[in-house]
């Protein structure tokens, strides 16, 4: 029989990968929100093209997203912020391509809506974003896993 209360470290690893990802998908969320915010905000009243509304809004977003996540996802306040801001850019700069390039081909080519297409990017970056913040920008301890 297994117990409710199990301590055992695989069972810690899954809680610890469970309420992180639901940490991360709160966040996430939140993030979408204050994305679309800017995205409608650079479109309706700045005027811009769809790149520079993309890009404002994704830099706007990416912000918050990261502080959010250093402090209340990973738990991360204690890392060494210089690291941790270097490799989130980078993470950053590889989500910004493949949502630039999600977009572009839905726009271009199936001609969605910007807004389609970045939802369809989300699927991707989200995936990449989670797996590269826990194991690598955060660095979760391996006692955690």
């Amino acid at each position: 029989m297994i117990s409710v209360n199990s301590t055992s470290p695989q069972t810690q690893a899954v809680a610890s990968h469970f309420i992180a990802s639901a940490k991360f998908g709160l966040v996430g969320a939140t993030t979408a929100a204050i994305l679309f915010l800017v995205m409608w905000f650079a479109n309706s009243v700045l005027r811009l093209t769809y790149i520079g509304t993309i890009s404002l809004a994704y830099f706007a977003s990416t912000v918050f997203h990261f502080l959010a996540n250093r402090h209340f996802t990973f738990a991360a306040a204690h890392g060494r912020p210089r690291s941790q801001i270097v490799r989130y850019l980078l993470v950053c700069f590889v989500n910004y391509l493949i949502t630039i390039i999600v977009v572009g081909l839905c726009v271009e080519s199936f001609h969605f809506p910007p807004y389609i297409g970045v939802c369809i990017s989300v699927l991707f970056t989200a995936s990449v974003g989670y797996m590269l913040g826990r194991y690598w920008v955060f660095e979760v301890p391996k006692k955690a896993l």
